[in-house]
Parts: structure tokens; sequence; C-alpha cells
């Protein structure tokens, strides 16, 4: 499995349409590509509602690939959207012809489904119609496309061919060889069809690689410009990335996504920063329990806390971006569903690294320890885990211990490495703080200096 796959229990075989209980079903483990490099290039480019419909159209298409079927329940669980919005999404593909089956669908909605995306994107291209807005209509990133075409490019090559052989030799699904093949009898005599294709002796004298790796080094030398010694060192660094995926323990239900470490500072870019791979629960057994077909913001609310507090608890604290990315919702409803639960501090990127402007993490666990609360409570208010509870607890009373002896903003800053906003808010807590009726508190503190810092092991 790569990164932002999960494998899901999804409903066996492609004719299973009978609607029934989950427990009448029968199940098939099915890998599934929740989170894609496709949906961002989507975002960007058509905004978030295509995303939403090309991330429905993958996962409905792999889980047919591997001979199941989704339903409304799951999409329900993976999306974190409404039934309501599930078929809107999807019904304006399954109203252009688009294959996307669904278990439980009635026999009339099955008809309208013709060809898979695949197939109809290269129809509509080689009709004539403008690309981008194909793509728009059926939610296609670029590099959706440029995979697609190039997979039409070969198949016309071997287009007197059984399907099944070309199938297999270039890895796509036979129903898109077949479809590709029928397309290029009904264009193969259009001028513009040609014209579209390029010139016919490059195509008809296209020999396919030998496997995957080699298909690769010809993208990379013949359409990204590589030089051969570059190719291998991209080549060897997708390897061992493989290699450690591979090493991965992961249950189903897990994904595995990368994100900035939490000891990162604030300004730092993504190219400088330290990217650490991490395993999070995108879908429990709790989950299931949750469906609510008219509201998933209970769900959406305890993915994104599980999500977040898990990747703190590996070292990586993610973005309101990547949490966004990872739920696949856009970011004002993901600053929305934080909003509504005001009581818990998630520790994302901003508020880790004191980049946001609401009340920190930092102030909120401290006024919390201040106020007489035991490290197991703080843990289960704000989601914290003890170790970076005690952290933020002992860099305050380092600038509180430096403070006290006299040494100003600027020389703390530079003696613990810590930003001059993060020394000001340790600052202002310290004369919010330094009261007859937070002594008993603040004497721990200062303690904790003399202590030589938090404990590694035991509490």
């Amino acid at each position: 499995m790569g990164p932002g796959q999960i494998e899901l229990p999804c409903v066996a075989g492609r004719n299973s349409h009978f609607r029934r209980a989950r427990r009448d079903q029968p199940e098939k483990l099915v890998l599934l590509t929740v989170v894609g490099e496709d949906d961002a290039s989507l975002l960007e480019e058509f905004g978030i509602q295509t995303m939403q419909q090309g991330r429905l159209a993958r996962i409905v298409e792999e889980a047919y690939a591997q001979d199941a079927l989704l339903d409304g329940h799951r999409l329900y669980l993976l999306m974190s959207l409404t039934l309501t919005a599930i078929r809107e999404r999807l019904g304006t593909l399954w109203q252009q012809g688009a294959l996307l089956p669904l278990a439980g669908m009635t026999r009339k909605s099955r008809a309208r489904m013709v060809v898979p995306r695949p197939v109809l994107v290269v129809d509509r291209y080689l009709g004539g119609q403008e690309l981008t807005t194909i793509r728009r209509d059926l939610a296609i990133s670029r590099l959706c496309w440029n995979q697609w075409w190039q997979g039409f490019q070969e198949t016309v090559a071997r287009a007197t061919e059984d399907p099944k052989v070309v199938a297999e030799d270039t890895g796509y699904p036979t129903e898109w060889v077949a479809g590709w093949q029928a397309l290029w009898e009904k264009y193969q005599d259009n001028p513009e069809a040609r014209d579209r294709l390029g010139k016919p002796e490059l195509v008809e004298g296209f020999k396919p690689p030998a496997d995957e790796e080699d298909r690769l080094w010809q993208r990379l030398l013949g359409e990204h410009g590589y030089t051969p010694a570059a190719a291998r060192h991209f080549m060897q660094e997708l390897r061992d990335l493989a290699v450690r995926l591979k090493q991965v323990k992961r249950r189903p239900g897990q994904i595995v996504t990368f994100g900035v470490a939490a000891d990162e500072p604030p300004g730092r870019s993504l190219a400088e920063a330290r990217l650490c791979l991490v395993v999070l629960d995108y879908i429990t057994p709790e989950d299931w329990g949750m469906v609510d077909r008219t509201s998933p913001q209970e769900l959406k609310w305890q993915r994104l806390e599980r999500l977040a507090t898990q990747a703190y608890e590996q070292g990586v604290a993610l973005s309101l971006p990547d949490l966004a990315h990872l739920l696949g919702i856009s970011t004002d409803a993901i600053q929305n569903t934080i909003k509504k639960h005001e009581q818990v501090v998630l520790p994302t990127r901003g508020r880790v690294a004191d980049m946001g402007s609401t009340l920190s993490h930092t102030e909120k666990i401290i006024a919390l320890y201040m106020d007489g609360y035991t490290e197991t409570e703080i843990k289960r208010r704000t989601g914290h885990s003890y170790d970076s509870i005690e952290r933020y607890l002992w860099d305050f009373s380092r600038v509180v211990y430096l403070a006290e002896r006299g040494m100003p903003l600027p020389a703390i800053r530079q003696a613990l490495g810590m930003s001059r906003r993060v020394v000001a808010k340790y600052l202002e807590l310290h004369r919010r703080f330094d009261h007859p009726d937070y002594a008993f508190r603040m004497a721990r503190i200062r303690l904790m200096v003399e202590a030589g810092g938090p404990k590694k092991n035991g509490r």
C-alpha cells in the first residue's frame, strides 16, 4: 500500500446491486486511494467540488476494478459528506455516461452508465471538444489525462491485438483497452482526430517497454527531459521510498501520509522543512456506528481530532490545509469545525509553531496547569500527549527562570533559541500568574529548571 491508501471491506462482486443490510452483504477487502496526488491538482484548478467528484470517482473505479462495489454508507465514511452531496457529485458524472456503479442502484440508474471515464474523456477529445472543459466536467486532473492519453496511444499501436493481452502488458484494465481500441476504429479516418493523436508513424512505431520501471524510465527521459543520471537518481529515491513504505505495518482502515515535523520552527519553507511519515486511523470500527445520512458533523469532528492528535503523537503537526486534504473538504470547513469545539485545542501546525492568531495550545495548557489540573486531566482536555505537555511547561519554566534573573527578552530569545513571539507570550503568562493565588504552582514551575527538565520515563 502506498501513501493515502487504505484497505476497506466493500461489497463483493460487480453485480451485487441488491439493497441489503451490511450484515447480509458478502464483503471483500479492497485497496482504495482515499487521498491521491490528483486531489490537490483538481482543487487548485477547478475548486473543492470538482476535487470531491474526482476523489469519489477514483475510489468507486478502484473498487470496481477489484471486483467489488461501494455503497452510500461506505462513501459517507470515506468522504464525510451527506448522502445528498455525494449523489450530487456523482450525479453529474452519471449523467455524462461515466461508469461509476454503486451497490443498491436501480436498474434504470445503471442503464445510464456507458463507458469508463478513461474511454469517455478520449472519445470527447477526439470528437473535437476542448480538453480543459472535458477534464472539468469529468473531474480529471492533468496527470490522469496524460496517463490515459499515453495509454490510448499505446493501445493504438496494438489496435489489432487481443485486449486482454494488451491489458496484461500495459497494466491498464481490459475494459479501458477494449474501449480505446473501439475508439481508434471509430476515429482512425477522422482527419481532426488524427491531428490530435499526432504523427501516425510515431504511434504505429511505438514499442511498449518491458515492465513498469522501463515505462517510467522512458517517460522521465522522453516526456520530462531528465538526463540519464538524474533519472537514475530519481528512480533510486522512489525505490528507497517503496522499501520504506513496505516496512510500515498498518491495519485495514489506516492511512500513511507525510507531514512537517512538529519541532520545525515557524517561517521555514516546505522545501526546507523536515517531513516525517505517520500512520493514522482514517476509519475505525467506531466510525461505522456514527453514520448520519443528513449530517456528517460528528464523524467529521471525530476524524479531524483523531488525525491531528495521532499525527502529533508521532512527531508531526498537520496544518489546516493538510487536514482539509486528508478529509477532502475545504480549509474553511476545517476552521468552522474547530471553532465549534473550542474547548479542545488541536495540535495543528499553526498552533504548535505559534503561527496562528487565536489562543494557542501553549496558553491553554499552562493556564490549565496553573488552575490546578493534573497532566492527565490536561491531556484529556487538550488531546496532547504527556511528553508535549511537559515540554511546554519546561519551556515556560526556562523563560521564567531567566526573566526573574533580569535577562531581557532579546537575550532570552537568543539563549533559548525560541522565536520572539513565543518568548513574549511566555513573559505575558509569567506576569499573569505571578500572583499570590498561583504561588504554589509558580513554585513548582521554578523548581523544574532546578530539577533539570521534564522526566523522560514515568511521571
